[in-house]
């Protein structure tokens, strides 16, 4: 595409009215007739709150009701024609048994409990059971579900990168090789399949449509305008280190073709009536922060014609605060962000993602909804793709030091740009295949694939040549990939 297309501006009309077309098709992604949830009876021996969200995010994935009794005579009593006993026994009864492990009713899980084992490539661990069946069956699947959700791992962490982060190197998926791997909805899917080879005449687990969630994270709207003394140092440094082009562009670029103004290209990547039936509305989360912090690189006092873009993108996309550098640890910061971004949009935001993914449990979390954001984007590594909390779907996050589901919704990413180019060192065509590599892993399951991209990673001046094209031909490979998942589920 020649760089005049793609570096479209947004005084220019778009080639057709995008928010038209994802008003039309947008319900297609998530949305089907509404059917009653089957009801499955579940006995267990505690009511602990992990349990209960465990079969509650068990739920919302399988589309099931799961009620939960821990008096046996009720739950025989009990009107329904689907049950699960946990670590329950009760002969005769033809129930599901699931094998269980104490780290539900709030233990602390040992090495030996972690250790994983792979049958039929499927990885497990907590193993709880009595012998009887395949290792899997003899393995506390919820209990998998629970350590993956709730990031069990990252409380009380005491190894941290430069960032403060904790790292996907020195997470449990990547020590044991399954980091790129959904395995919370795999686990979803082994006891969706016990059910249904118990009960025959069970209806059909909940259907997720696969799509594409394109999501960018804009820290800097202008590499050369609107930045003041950061601008000129800026000048300075490429000068001193014989960045020749990039110091004539400074004083030869317009505005409006400065490139990292390429926000008209991204979001006329969808525009097409076939994309708003496979790709998901973009979401785009702005850095307002007031640059206390050298990491928070963009433009403060906000430009004028910054707000102007903004305003203009507002029904073009679904927008959210991208909070500072220094904000991770206390609401105050987020909270004036997130006054910024009301004042430019004419609404409170509820939508969020770290700067620099900088994420520390529980603290984090506390901020953001103390803050009044409901949803966090953050749930990815910086070093490594894949699935930091084993699934592509939302999820609630759970408080471990309180013990209790909170509101704040988690949404998981499955790569980063600055991920695949400067941690893992790949190719702009060696990204294509570890991202599409990560998409078929949804494949088999559905929901959200979640990619997370800067406006500044299409810069060749700025070291990214042949990422422009990458991100093209992602974009192209998943419409394949995503049809060809539609055709098998009609």
């Amino acid at each position: 595409m020649p760089r005049d297309a793609r570096w479209r501006t947004l005084d220019h009309p778009f080639p057709i009215d995008v928010l038209t077309i994802f008003r039309k098709y947008q319900p297609r992604l998530n949305q089907s007739p509404f059917v009653p949830p089957a009801t499955i009876l579940f006995l267990a021996p505690h009511r602990h709150p992990r349990l209960r969200y465990v079969l509650k995010e068990l739920g919302r994935d399988l589309g099931y009701k799961f009620r939960l009794f821990t008096d046996q005579l009720k739950w025989e009593s009990a009107d329904g024609d689907y049950r699960i006993t946990y670590g329950v026994e009760v002969p005769s009864s033809g129930a599901v048994e699931l094998p269980a492990h104490d780290f539900l009713a709030g233990s602390h899980p040992s090495g030996e409990d972690l250790r994983v084992v792979s049958p039929n490539g499927h990885p497990v661990f907590f193993h709880a059971g009595s012998g009887r069946g395949t290792v899997r069956h003899q393995c506390d699947l919820l209990a998998c579900v629970f350590f993956c959700l709730s990031r069990y791992e990252e409380y009380g962490a005491t190894t941290y990168d430069r960032h403060g982060r904790f790292s996907g190197a020195n997470s449990h998926a990547s020590r044991n090789g399954y980091l790129t791997q959904p395995v919370v909805r795999m686990w979803t899917g082994l006891i969706g399949a016990l059910l249904k080879e118990a009960y025959p005449n069970l209806p059909p687990a909940r259907h997720h449509n696969l799509y594409f969630q394109p999501t960018y994270d804009i820290d800097l709207l202008w590499a050369y305008h609107h930045r003041g003394l950061r601008g000129l140092a800026s000048g300075v440094r490429d000068l001193l280190n014989g960045h020749g082009t990039r110091v004539r562009a400074r004083f030869t670029t317009k505005p409006d073709e400065d490139p990292y103004q390429n926000l008209a290209y991204l979001i006329g990547l969808t525009s097409s009536e076939n994309s708003a039936t496979w790709m998901a509305l973009p979401q785009i989360f702005w850095l307002l922060a007031d640059n206390a912090d050298h990491r928070d690189s963009n433009a403060f006092p906000i430009p004028r014609r910054q707000k102007e873009i903004m305003v203009e993108l507002k029904g073009l996309a679904y927008h959210g605060i991208h909070p500072g550098y220094q904000s991770w640890l206390g609401h105050e910061r987020i909270r004036t962000e997130l006054d910024r971004l009301r004042d430019i949009l004419g609404a409170a935001p509820t939508h969020s993602r770290q700067h620099f993914l900088r994420l520390r449990l529980p603290e984090t979390y506390d901020a953001l909804l103390l803050a009044g954001i409901d949803n966090d984007h953050t749930m990815g590594y910086a070093d490594a793709v894949g699935w930091r909390s084993g699934t592509n779907l939302p999820h609630k996050w759970y408080d471990l030091r309180r013990e209790t589901a909170t509101r704040l919704l988690v949404h998981p990413f499955a790569a980063m740009d600055v991920t695949l180019k400067n941690y893992l060192k790949l190719s702009p065509w060696q990204a294509i295949t570890a991202v599409l590599g990560l998409a078929r892993s949804c494949q088999p399951y559905g929901g959200p694939f979640p990619l997370l991209w800067h406006n500044s990673s299409f810069a060749t001046e700025f070291g990214w040549a042949g990422w422009a094209e990458a991100y093209e031909s992602i974009i192209l490979e998943l419409r394949n990939l995503m049809s060809e998942f539609d055709g098998q589920a009609r």
